[in-house]
């Protein structure tokens, strides 16, 4: 059951050789690495680590880009996981992932939140994964950061015309999987064995000044650019996606 790993460069490219340690450590390594560099302000050069592949856009794609890469995948590997540029998983993470999907098929998140119906502003999601430890696995409506799935169904990602090119390329992953039957999971978490978490460095990388959440790369405001993934979000249930409060009669518990 081989794993293609995809990694993401853009601002932040100190970061990359530690990442590729951290997927080298596992106790299920990826068969594959591949990183995908997206055109940066600083025009950074980046000599990739031995053993992987560095695809250098002279674009910035976004957050789409290396989901467009994955498709490649499937010549290669059964599975693919994506990284945010700022995580660094436990050395049982993909093993974790792989385990949950022998047990329960489907996406699996290093985050995920469920949506709450009628949601006001500032009222908090119920969230699972490293941010928020979980014993067992959980369903969620979508999520972050890191994400494990079957090579073969990143076609349904792009079979769907995304809401924007410019965010929420998570919240397209899960409307999409979605309406192929295909749900979207958070593995355990479990607070006393952080070997088998997404990201062992919580916000250390992510608060960095250079941050999507705290300087977006299309030039809104970050105000504008959360409000925007909440459109999104409901421009995605208008076109069939069902959270699981509409599924379950629940109010996200």
């Amino acid at each position: 059951m081989s794993i293609t790993a995809i990694l993401t460069v853009y601002r932040r490219p100190e970061l990359l050789k530690k990442q590729v340690k951290a997927l080298e450590s596992q106790t299920r390594p990826p068969d594959h690495i591949w990183i995908w560099q997206n055109k940066s302000p600083e025009n950074h050069q980046v000599k990739p680590p031995q053993r992987t592949i560095l695809i250098n856009s002279g674009y910035n794609f976004l957050y789409h880009g290396r989901f467009a890469l994955g498709l490649l995948a499937q010549a290669h590997s059964e599975y693919v996981v994506f990284f945010d540029d700022d995580i660094i998983p436990g050395a049982d993470w993909l093993e974790n992932c792989m385990n949950c999907m022998f047990t329960q098929p489907g996406l699996y998140v290093g985050v995920g939140n469920r949506l709450i119906k009628k949601e006001k502003e500032g009222q908090k999601r119920p969230w699972f994964g490293w941010r928020n430890p979980n014993d067992k696995i959980e369903e969620v409506d979508y999520g972050g950061h890191s994400w494990f799935l079957k090579s073969d169904w990143l076609r349904y990602f792009w079979a769907e015309k995304p809401v924007s090119m410019k965010n929420a390329e998570d919240i397209q992953l899960s409307f999409a999987l979605q309406k192929n039957g295909i749900p979207t999971y958070c593995p355990p978490h479990p607070k006393n064995n952080t070997r088998l978490w997404s990201n062992i460095v919580a916000w250390k990388y992510g608060k960095m000044a250079v941050a999507s959440h705290k300087n977006p790369p299309t030039g809104i405001e970050v105000k504008d650019w959360f409000r925007e993934r909440r459109d999104i979000e409901q421009k995605c249930i208008q076109r069939g996606w069902a959270p699981m409060y509409m599924r379950k009669g629940e109010n996200s518990k």
